[in-house]
């Protein structure tokens, strides 16, 4: 069963754009046994996408979730549609042991970017941190606040410390590496010049 409404839906590497079809459409039932997720209500369940749960594998919850449906999502970041399918939630839940209360609030490429950018400023912060630094260090600091300047964690005013760590730097072997970053500086300078 294709539906051409979802193509537009940011792809997911693993389950791709388009829902995943199980025939199951269970409603919750009040004083029943069916229980659906709260962050999946009606009106953005995909119908006949249900699978089954299994709660004993779930961390322990006031209340259990007896089915998944994929869910539509707009993501936080990027503001575009996608998919929180039900073998994602299954896993999330079941796997991974999350808490019935965490959502999917992002898509996956903007999830694997906020990842990135978590584990730059992590690195960006040890090195910062660090008594002494030798140059490799010095330059491996300077790459990380650049990423995080160009993915706007950090504001255009830490192009200077940019700059006093590449200054720092002395030895002929990391000359590509400063050169690079000098580009990369530039191009910032340059796009911040034009939007004011």
């Amino acid at each position: 069963m294709t539906n051409d409404k979802y193509r537009e839906f940011v792809e997911h590497p693993r389950f791709g754009w388009e829902p995943q079809y199980t025939g199951m459409n269970p409603q919750t039932d009040y004083g029943g046994d069916t229980f659906l997720h709260w962050h999946s209500p009606k009106s953005c369940r995909i119908p006949n996408t249900a699978i089954a749960a299994n709660i004993k594998k779930q961390m322990r919850a006031t209340v259990a979730v007896t089915h998944y449906y994929d869910a539509k999502r707009q993501c936080r970041d990027c503001r575009r549609m996608f998919i929180f399918f039900a073998a994602e939630q299954q896993h999330w839940y079941e796997v991974l042991q999350f808490g019935l209360e965490s959502n999917c609030v992002r898509c996956v490429p903007c999830r694997k970017r906020q990842q990135g950018i978590a584990q730059l400023r992590d690195q960006y912060e040890s090195l910062y941190h660090q008594p002494e630094r030798d140059e490799q260090e010095s330059l491996t600091m300077a790459e990380c606040c650049l990423s995080l300047i160009e993915g706007q964690v950090f504001t255009i005013k830490q192009c200077q410390r940019v700059r006093s760590l590449i200054n720092s730097v002395h030895h002929r072997d990391f000359t590509n590496r400063i050169n690079a970053i000098r580009q990369r500086l530039a191009i910032i300078e340059a796009d911040t010049q034009s939007a004011e």
